[in-house]
């Protein structure tokens, strides 16, 4: 072989290993892990429970909503009165944006195209958009809203109204409230299912968690958990339902077709945002008092791994990318 041909296939054979290294490192799903006391958001790589990157972020940092679409991860500043993006590639802050009062919950709708913030003061939902993340409306809403999450139908987006005791049902197409319905006392997280037909909601105050039907937002069931329920999240074809119970530092799991308690797991102290893997899997739970995150195994229902992060971990919210 002769000088050039080496080169040739040399430089050949550079570009594809970095074609494939850029591609490993952008296909990893990362969890996202808002440290409120620490002003940073850890991030943590979920193939082998790493904390890879701490990234500052100002404004006590609490809610998390992953945009896949759009590679971008969107953090509520509380104390900054919006709202701070992320690349998920370069995993820096690329944007700061202004809401108003004090935004806690955040979600982003299954196209990636709007983003919801939920200002706890103001009693509303801003809606922008992921683009040049300009202001589209302004939902009122119940009191004290806080989590969010949207049908992967994309046409519903539900809100906790923590101080009403209620979950508002908003249209999509026409960012109108369609139904609202009186829960537990002071509803937090809130999950929906993969066909768009259950929500559930964690009821701080109550120490329940409120099943509710889609069609007409009517209640179906409630059910008895451990001491201040703060988030919830599914897992394994959504037939288990994790619970984080702050006080108890403990995890509920619900049979969602029994609608029983058929574990409690021990976890860090004062568990708070809770998200599930890609792989359907692992339940990631931060911990708030601990400044870790439990892995729990929903198979066997044990705690896997625990990983140290920033002071005062909270990530409320979807905060695992794909």
């Amino acid at each position: 072989m002769n000088l050039l041909s080496w080169k040739k296939k040399y430089s050949a054979i550079s570009l594809l290993a970095t074609f494939l290294l850029s591609f490993d490192l952008t296909a990893k799903p990362y969890a996202f892990i808002t440290n409120q006391l620490d002003n940073s958001v850890s991030v943590i790589e979920t193939q082998n429970n790493k904390v890879i990157k701490t990234i500052p972020v100002i404004g006590k940092p609490a809610g998390v909503a992953v945009n896949n679409n759009k590679s971008h991860v969107y953090i509520s500043t509380p104390d900054g009165g919006g709202f701070v993006v992320l690349d998920t590639k370069k995993l820096q802050q690329t944007n700061i944006v202004k809401v108003g009062g004090a935004s806690l919950g955040i979600a982003v709708d299954a196209k990636g195209e709007r983003i919801f913030v939920a200002d706890w003061y103001e009693n509303t939902v801003s809606v922008f958009d992921s683009h040049k993340f300009q202001l589209i409306k302004m939902i009122e809403v119940g009191r004290s809203p806080s989590g969010m999450t949207v049908s992967k139908d994309n046409q519903w987006l539900y809100v906790a109204n923590r101080m009403d005791d209620s979950i508002s049902q908003i249209d999509l197409t026409t960012l109108k409230i369609k139904n609202t319905t009186k829960v537990g006392a002071h509803p937090f997280g809130l999950s929906v299912d993969s066909n768009g037909t259950h929500i559930y909601t964690a009821n701080v105050e109550s120490n329940d968690v409120t099943v509710l039907q889609s069609n007409g937002l009517k209640r179906l069931a409630t059910i008895k958990v451990g001491d201040r329920p703060y988030a919830t999240a599914l897992a394994l074809n959504d037939s288990l339902l994790f619970v984080t119970n702050q006080d108890d530092s403990t995890i509920s799991v619900v049979d969602t077709k029994t609608l029983k308690i058929i574990s409690v797991i021990e976890v860090g102290e004062k568990p708070e945002g809770i998200s599930t893997d890609k792989d359907d899997q692992h339940v990631y739970v931060a911990n708030w008092f601990d400044s870790t995150v439990s892995v729990i195994d929903a198979k066997t229902l044990k705690v896997v791994d625990t990983i140290k992060t920033g002071e005062g971990s909270r990530a409320f919210g979807l905060f695992i990318s794909e």
